[in-house]
């Protein structure tokens, strides 16, 4: 029974998580569309960047904790 309630829960984080992705992608999405095409090109690639280098860095701390 423990199991089934652990599921449930993981999911309605999961869900919690995504809403608050969507939210934050949205609100990001309108500021960015307000500046001219130029500036939505900078700005996107410096999301881009930092959102990989941070995934790959969070990746390789998270690795080195399962092998310690």
């Amino acid at each position: 029974m423990s199991v089934e309630v652990k599921a449930i829960e993981g999911f309605g984080r999961d869900a919690h998580l995504r809403r608050r992705w969507m939210k934050m992608w949205e609100d990001l999405g309108e500021r960015i569309l307000n500046m001219p095409e130029w500036m939505q090109n900078i700005v996107l690639e410096d999301v881009n960047t930092a959102i990989k280098n941070r995934v790959a860095t969070m990746e390789m701390i998270n690795n080195a904790h399962r092998r310690s």
